[in-house]
């Protein structure tokens, strides 16, 4: 029985010195806390699938929120302006829909083609526009950082034989388009602009009117584009 006991007594001694001589097993042996962590990773029930922590107050090292789509775009536009347009209502959106997304982990850059309508009905003029809307990643979600207008243009009826005043989009520069034959000016010039056919893109200087005249014979509709000062 001695003999027994002694051998018994043996095995626990080798053993302990066993153990102990594995710097990670000592570890977890004389520190109750990453015991119990290293038990609890094997306990019944665990998965696989872990969240890193990392930082102060233990925050996720990753987060993953719902990506923006347009509806929540037209909502967080709301009462931020552009040059030439507040957004007021969300009925002021006749279309709108994103044209190009670039992503990092941090911040998201939507693209959006938007025909707008004043809210108020006393102009119905139809504005295109297309912007850029920066979204950054917060807390809990993405929020709106901001909105830069890439250009905003709308279509008006000139008239033949007469000087007809068109208000500017202040901070922008006017890009007529080329279909039609215009003389453009302004009092604040001393001089006259062509636009038209075969003369190719022409800008004309900020100002805050401009003065324009068709060189047809019947009224014409041309499309004004403004576009923010370099």
């Amino acid at each position: 029985m001695r003999k027994f006991l002694l051998l018994i007594f043996l095995l626990l001694i080798v053993t302990a010195v066993v153990v102990f001589s594995i710097p990670a097993l000592r570890t977890i042996i004389v520190n109750p806390f990453l015991r119990n962590q290293a038990l609890s990773m094997v306990s019944p029930g665990s998965t696989a699938e872990q969240t890193v922590y990392t930082g102060e107050g233990h925050q996720p090292a990753s987060k993953t929120f719902t990506e923006p789509g347009i509806e929540r775009i037209k909502t967080d536009l709301i009462g931020k302006q552009i040059p030439g347009w507040s957004f007021d209502r969300i009925t002021e959106f006749k279309q709108a829909a994103i044209t190009s997304i670039a992503r990092t982990d941090l911040r998201i850059d939507f693209r959006l083609d938007l025909q707008l309508l004043s809210y108020n009905g006393k102009d119905e003029t139809y504005y295109n526009a297309q912007v850029f809307a920066t979204y950054l990643s917060g807390d809990d979600d993405w929020y709106l950082d901001k909105v830069e207008e890439i250009f905003i243009s709308f279509d008006v009826t000139i008239p033949p034989g007469r000087w007809v005043s068109i208000s500017s989009v202040p901070g922008c520069s006017l890009y007529p388009d080329t279909k039609n034959t215009l003389l453009w000016t302004s009092k604040s010039w001393d001089y006259e602009i062509l636009s038209g056919p075969g003369i190719g893109e022409v800008t004309l200087p900020a100002v805050n009117s401009y003065e324009v005249k068709s060189k047809a014979k019947r009224p014409v509709k041309t499309k004004l584009t403004f576009r923010p000062l370099q």
